[in-house]
């Protein structure tokens, strides 16, 4: 999988924006495109190496897709992946980059947040802008009438509580004007960045199409998955190391190298973690 130079082009990423600082080296930070696409890369080798043939089928089913078709058990793969890539988007926003005011005072072209605007956590954060965006990208945000069941309020949910604490469903005056939800997260660039970050993750997995489900099952699942990559990928040295080549001159084709290397520093990551395939011991039956 790559992501094409002309992609990269046209969603220009802004690799001020940061995503980790705690622990690195002379007051570096990580940026936030890096930190998404490595846990979207070490999702897809958790997919490859350590869940089971019934886990992907499960899953797949859960997505309103056929578990026996190859076609669309890797499009659940590319969906999941995706969905690791898009678990830290509320970082990008004025109220989570200005805890590192360094990094802060290098953005040009970014709205302070409205005075009296509440500062929410990124995990909320997460779940708000996408509650919205979801249904412009083509989720379905309604469902059987009951939001927290539409696959793009569930996917919301579950993707904002990443770090253990499950928000409350949006309220629906809110959802149905999402100018109000840009509001409260920065408008102008920082919206054009949400979304570019949205994209290109996207499209390094694929582009998978939005699925026509999003079952419990299917969504405790993907929970479960997303929170150990996140987990693998923001190990210190891991984050140090792929730090490493991203200093110098900034230019759009970093995203696509950085890209292919966390691909290919996925399945060490997993391997190293001891999440191989469960193993079944027999036990003779006396």
């Amino acid at each position: 999988m790559s992501i094409g130079t002309e992609l990269t082009s046209k969603w220009v990423i802004d690799g001020v924006l940061w995503s980790k600082e705690d622990g690195l080296p002379d007051g570096l930070t990580y940026p936030a495109f890096a930190h998404l696409m490595d846990t979207a890369a070490v999702c897809l080798a958790l997919w490859d190496l350590h869940m089971s043939e019934g886990q992907q089928r499960t899953f797949t089913a859960g997505l309103g897709l056929d578990p026996d078709s190859g076609t669309d058990r890797e499009r659940a793969r590319s969906l999941l992946a995706c969905w690791a890539g898009w678990h830290d988007i509320g970082k990008i926003g004025a109220y989570f980059q200005a805890k590192v005011r360094a990094v802060f005072a290098q953005l040009t072209g970014y709205s302070p947040l409205p005075a009296g605007a509440r500062g929410v956590s990124h995990g909320e954060a997460t779940q708000l802008y996408l509650a919205v965006r979801l249904p412009l990208y083509g989720y379905d945000g309604t469902g059987d009438g009951l939001p927290v069941a539409a696959p793009a309020r569930r996917l919301a949910q579950l993707l904002g509580g990443h770090h253990g604490r499950i928000f409350p469903q949006p309220h629906r005056y809110l959802l149905r004007h999402p100018a109000l939800v840009a509001g409260v997260l920065g408008d102008g660039r920082w919206e054009e960045q949400r979304l570019a970050h949205l994209v290109v993750v996207a499209q390094a997995v694929g582009a998978p199409d939005p699925p026509p489900a999003l079952s419990v099952e299917a969504a405790v699942l993907a929970g479960e998955i997303v929170v150990l990559a996140d987990w693998l990928a923001s190990q210190r040295f891991f984050v140090v190391n792929q730090l490493e080549h991203l200093t110098g001159a900034w230019d759009p084709l970093r995203v696509v190298r950085h890209w292919e290397r966390a691909v290919a520093a996925g399945p060490r990551l997993v391997e190293d973690a001891g999440l191989g395939l469960p193993v079944w011991k027999e036990t003779p039956v006396s």
